[in-house]
């Protein structure tokens, strides 16, 4: 009634199929190590790199802020000193136009990276699918 080449036959698939998924496990492990070292990712993209640096300093710094004395008028009795009244600066049409640059600048370059890191992550799980595939 059983049918011992038959069971040797699943146990052999069986450790083949442990044997692949091994290796996938390996290949996602390598894959995803080499998509986080970001020394490769600014060797391959610099100026993505560049322009994301600059916009997160911009983003970072905070604005100058000016001091305005109110103009005071002599009179009769001394009042105490007024302390300067600190405002931000009041801004313009060039800085508007430069924060808007910028926005739009950092706005590329965020759906760049997502872009990047989409192909890479269809790649890598394109590779895995094609193995399964291959599997009779």
């Amino acid at each position: 009634m059983k049918n011992p080449p038959q069971g040797e036959a699943v146990r052999e698939r069986m450790q083949q199929l442990r044997c692949e998924i091994d290796e996938d496990v390996n290949d996602v492990s390598a894959g995803a190590c080499a998509m986080l070292d970001w020394k490769r990712f600014v060797k391959t993209h610099p100026w993505m790199c560049l322009g994301a640096a600059v916009a997160l300093g911009f983003l970072i710094v905070p604005r100058r802020s000016r001091a305005t004395c109110p103009i005071s008028t002599p009179l009769a009795e001394p009042t105490p000193p007024v302390p300067p009244v600190f405002k931000p600066a009041p801004s313009s049409a060039t800085e508007e136009l430069i924060g808007t640059l910028l926005t739009t600048v950092a706005a590329i370059a965020v759906r760049k990276a997502t872009d990047y890191l989409s192909e890479g992550a269809d790649k890598l799980l394109g590779t895995i699918g094609r193995r399964e595939a291959k599997r009779p």
